[in-house]
């Protein structure tokens, strides 16, 4: 078992500063496991936009704030590289999305699928709470959102767990 960290960088060191007592702020994360840590950027390219870094050495202008223990993982490192690629096919590049899909929704799911833990709400919830009230803040502010939809690599994902749940039944049938 190895631990599984999540590191937390301001984006606005000035506006952090007051609001992160308030449990909001503008967030950049990555999640740190052995030894690497991995995190999500938006680029023009229709490929992966996750990549590796040194734990709390974020590119770009970040300022690193904390590291939070999600908790462990047993999965190996050449495990952690497989579960990492198959995110990079749902993150690509051309799909970040400052509040729908960003780098903080990223580190969740790799949390979630390395732990069974997700990261704390509050490195993300400023954009939730942007959603839900996009209709009254100005349209510059923030980007057009998205409808939601499945997703293709959701549904097949579906379709395998209903494939594995009907084999159980007949199975049990048999039996």
């Amino acid at each position: 078992m190895t631990r599984v960290v999540l590191n937390v960088y301001d984006l606005a060191d000035t506006y952090n500063s007051w609001t992160y007592w308030c449990g909001v702020g503008v967030f950049h994360s990555g999640v740190e496991v052995y030894g690497v840590e991995y995190a999500f950027g938006g680029h023009d390219l229709d490929i992966s936009g996750v990549f590796a870094t040194s734990p709390k050495d974020a590119p770009g202008p970040v300022v690193y704030r904390e590291s939070v223990v999600v908790g462990e993982t047993s999965a190996s490192p050449e495990e952690v590289q497989q579960i990492v690629q198959r995110l990079g096919d749902k993150f690509r590049g051309t799909s970040y999305h400052l509040l729908q899909r960003n780098c903080n929704h990223f580190s969740d799911m790799l949390c979630e699928r390395l732990t069974g833990h997700q990261a704390p709400l509050w490195i993300n919830r400023l954009a939730s709470w942007a959603v839900m009230l996009h209709c009254l803040l100005p349209p510059g502010w923030v980007p057009p959102l998205h409808p939601p939809s499945i997703q293709p690599s959701l549904e097949n994902e579906a379709k395998h767990r209903t494939e594995e749940w009907q084999s159980l039944l007949t199975e049990q049938a048999q039996r």
